[in-house]
């Protein structure tokens, strides 16, 4: 147990990084909504308040949220159309176009969290009109697969309790093709965390599914949705004079930023190739695979640069990551592998009030920033730590368990 924990709670942490209730020491702030949604980490609920939340479903909320990304993601390209025409200074239009492409991977990433917690059952019961929602209104605009082929890829195999973090994982055998492995060299681990989703045949790659995924493998009759959404929409942008604006603000965003935003964040998720340990049972190796994925560091109580330092930290370094690299739910992407029926409206206060309790899953896994948790998959891949939420176990030479995969297997070797 940390120093900085509270008798009985029983979450664990790893070594880089702030430890210990972290969330608590904001809360002598005003807007604790907006320290939750930046933070990641929810706030303890009541006992009548937590069953609410984890049998909420709304269609209301669903639409609301549907509302607010289509007017986002309208403004954006919008404000796109200025940029085409030359409305702002140089220095401006570069400023707005960043800020631009950050919010448009923002609403594109929610959609796709959104469609997976539809697969989940978890914002309709209604499994015809959920597939619906997500067919109209999130994987035909956004280019993603369709409800069958990820409901069968995500739902039943990557979240299967004997499969996660396995040989047989579809997401673990993605990131072994990209060259990962137990006892792989420092250098080698770094370079293709930063550079595999710039890679021209790691992108060909998710260009090529992508299409594939959009207009050839679904169904009859979504295919014919599909193509048609798109055939109208470009048509219509054409005759608006849009394309440019289009390609600009959409195009760039989702081709390039959307899949380095997707990297980060599958990279990051679980910890990849653990071995299980003979005494654990099925439940608490489980909960050995994912953590929460929070940022913040304790807000200082006196002195103004310390603030204002604070501040700056989490405008510069928080806010981004939250934004591009883990939108929505997925800070407490741990939270959601023990209880995927859980609303993501509630799933950060759903954590929060659970995590002290006893679980067959064990203790809940936290890390506090982004690089922390590549920290953590640094030790695991490279310095051999099986353990890396035991603080006591020491990083040993690279471990031998698996060794590399044959180049011709690792896209854009």
């Amino acid at each position: 147990m940390d120093r900085h924990d509270p008798a009985g709670q029983r979450t664990a942490y790893c070594q880089y990084g702030p430890q210990g209730d972290v969330r608590a020491s904001y809360a002598h702030l005003p807007w604790q909504g907006l320290w939750t949604w930046l933070t990641g980490k929810g706030q303890v609920l009541t006992p009548e308040a937590l069953q609410l939340a984890a049998n909420e479903s709304s269609e209301r909320f669903l639409l609301a949220h549907l509302l607010f990304t289509w007017s986002a993601i309208i403004a954006i390209l919008v404000l796109g159309g200025y940029v085409v025409q030359g409305a702002f200074s140089t220095v401006t239009t570069v400023l707005l176009v960043l800020v631009g492409w950050v919010l448009m991977v923002n609403r594109l990433r929610s959609m796709q969290a959104t469609f997976h917690y539809l697969t989940h059952g978890a914002v309709l019961r209604n499994k015809e009109r959920a597939q619906c929602y997500a067919k109209v209104f999130l994987t035909t605009p956004l280019l993603y697969q369709d409800w069958d082929s990820y409901n069968q890829s995500h739902v039943r195999e990557h979240h299967n309790i004997r499969v996660l973090c396995s040989e047989d994982d579809p997401d673990q055998a993605f990131i072994r093709r990209q060259g990962f492995y137990p006892g792989m060299p420092e250098s080698a681990y770094w370079w293709r965390v930063c550079c595999t989703p710039f890679r021209p045949r790691y992108l060909w790659h998710q260009w090529r599914t992508t299409l594939l995924d959009s207009f050839v493998r679904p169904q009859r009759s979504e295919l014919l949705l599909r193509w048609a959404f798109w055939s109208a929409l470009l048509g219509g942008l054409w005759a608006i004079d849009g394309l440019a604006a289009f390609a600009l603000m959409y195009a760039i965003p989702r081709a390039l930023l959307f899949e380095h935003s997707m990297w980060l964040q599958l990279f990051t998720e679980h910890l990849w190739f653990y071995q299980r340990q003979p005494q654990r049972t099925d439940k608490a190796h489980y909960g050995r695979l994912t953590w929460g994925r929070f940022q913040g560091r304790r807000p200082p109580r006196k002195g103004l640069a310390a603030q204002c330092s604070w501040a700056l930290q989490g405008l510069l370094c928080d806010l981004p990551v939250r934004l591009y690299v883990y939108p929505q739910d997925l800070p407490n992407h741990d939270a959601h592998h023990r209880r995927p029926n859980i609303h993501y409206r509630h799933i950060a206060n759903y954590r929060a009030s659970v995590e002290r309790e006893p679980s067959p899953y064990g203790p809940y896994l936290e890390v506090w920033g982004f690089m922390a948790g590549l920290y953590v998959i640094r030790d695991h891949l490279c310095r051999g730590v099986r353990e890396p939420f035991t603080p006591d176990e020491p990083a040993t030479a690279a471990s031998a368990i698996t060794g590399p995969v044959p180049q011709a297997d690792i896209q854009g070797a």
